[in-house]
């Protein structure tokens, strides 16, 4: 199904707003890897809501208020971007999503939206810091 550009308007709005500094939320890339495999609840400003599948393959399953959807996702330096045919929409994406944590962002069309990760995933664990052997002298 083709989205017309203000039905896409509507369908990308995922909250991706205050995470209140959580130290979980801030670790990892911002590469949307949080999301690969997880669905979104979107939350309009007019009550209305969608939910969006992340695919690991970069595909899109857009649900919502009597119109599905298949399009496409990226992330393109601090920008979330969801695109079906020739429409795109893209979002501030400046902190990693939070299972079950609301996050309000607002988008390209100018509409701010409530989104809220059903589930994530981890992010990567930290790259370890080799620590040189400590060398001692003659005396111990």
């Amino acid at each position: 199904m083709q989205l017309s550009k203000r039905t896409l308007c509507m369908t990308g709005m995922i909250a991706l707003g205050m995470s209140g500094g959580n130290a979980y939320a801030q670790t990892g890339p911002l590469d949307g890897s949080e999301l690969r495999g997880h669905t979104v609840d979107v939350v309009f400003a007019d009550g209305t809501s969608n939910s969006v599948f992340f695919a690991p393959n970069g595909q899109a399953q857009i649900n919502g208020a009597g119109a599905n959807a298949t399009g496409s996702w990226s992330v393109r330096g601090n920008q979330l971007c969801l695109q079906s045919g020739n429409m795109q929409e893209c979002w501030n994406y400046s902190q990693r999503f939070v299972a079950g944590r609301p996050l309000s962002l607002a988008s390209s069309c100018n509409e701010t939206s409530r989104w809220t990760a059903r589930s994530v995933n981890p992010p990567p664990p930290a790259p370890q810091q080799e620590v040189a052997p400590v060398q001692r002298g003659e005396r111990g």
